[in-house]
């Protein structure tokens, strides 16, 4: 595993260097989809960054609010940001507000940057998890044959080496299971999505993940369970339903949908009246 990067004396740590390529890669997606909706690339850079900052200082606040006694005592911990010292959710809450607050002042049309906030976030999810797969973050089961895995000794270096010398010890790769599905999900439907309906686009690219999920996640090591299920799984599989059930019905109202010889009985009707 690679919990530090080497850079000549430095030894910087993977997760959040890579955090920070996360934030850049992602924000870089989210404005060329940006383009495609119309929107200025600008005004996407800066909706993401504020919410980016806003997200992880307001993470970071509650993580303080909760373990006070610890900051209390040492309050320059505060600025020492490391990895389970941010709270996701309120994180999120206060992202989502601030980047609404700003599209507001700005007179935005907050469902076009939403859309493309949905590629932003695939895009640095796939940083994220090639991050998880360097530092052991995600773990996989047992079982891929050495032969699939041979080129990872000569791209990771030689410490992983005597892992993967033994068969039984050889571990699916889940994490990069992730990054490539959402890399795919995002260049496939950058190139070759059709964004006459993007809110359309962008449930077809959530469901995409959850399908993704749905299935790499069956290959993940040490994951929680509800019962004899993958809670990750139960949860990828109801909203992969949800999602496409939405999608029929978005696609049901398209087409104007009667039943079956509905319009050619009833003109039959008329004209025999």
């Amino acid at each position: 595993m690679y919990p530090s990067l080497p850079l000549g004396p430095l030894s910087l740590p993977t997760a959040q260097i890579l955090a920070i390529v996360a934030a850049w890669f992602g924000l870089s997606v989210m404005a060329r989809v940006g383009r495609r909706l119309q929107l200025n690339p600008d005004m996407i850079w800066n909706v993401g960054t504020i919410a980016l900052a806003v997200g992880v200082i307001v993470a970071r606040l509650s993580h303080a609010v909760q373990f006070w006694d610890v900051y209390r005592a040492e309050p320059l911990l505060l600025v020492s940001i490391r990895p389970g010292g941010l709270m996701l959710w309120p994180g999120a809450v206060g992202a989502l507000v601030a980047a609404y607050l700003y599209l507001i002042r700005m007179e935005v049309d907050p469902r076009p940057v939403a859309v493309a906030a949905v590629f932003g976030l695939l895009g640095g999810g796939v940083v994220l998890e090639i991050s998880n797969f360097l530092t052991g973050a995600v773990v996989g089961t047992t079982g891929v044959p050495p032969a699939a895995l041979s080129w990872v000794p000569g791209w990771v270096g030689s410490s992983y080496d005597p892992f993967l010398t033994q068969p039984a010890a050889v571990r699916h790769p889940v994490a990069l299971y992730r990054a490539a599905g959402m890399m795919l999900i995002v260049g496939g439907f950058l190139f070759r999505g059709s964004w006459a309906r993007p809110e359309r686009i962008a449930v077809q690219a959530v469901l995409a993940l959850a399908l993704l999920r749905l299935v790499a996640d069956g290959f993940a090591a040490d994951t929680r369970l509800l019962g004899p299920l993958r809670l990750s799984q139960l949860l990828a599989l109801i909203a992969a339903l949800g999602l496409a059930f939405l999608l029929a019905q978005s696609a049901d109202k398209d087409r104007g949908f009667q039943p079956a010889g509905g319009p050619k009985e009833n003109g039959a009707g008329s004209m025999r009246e």
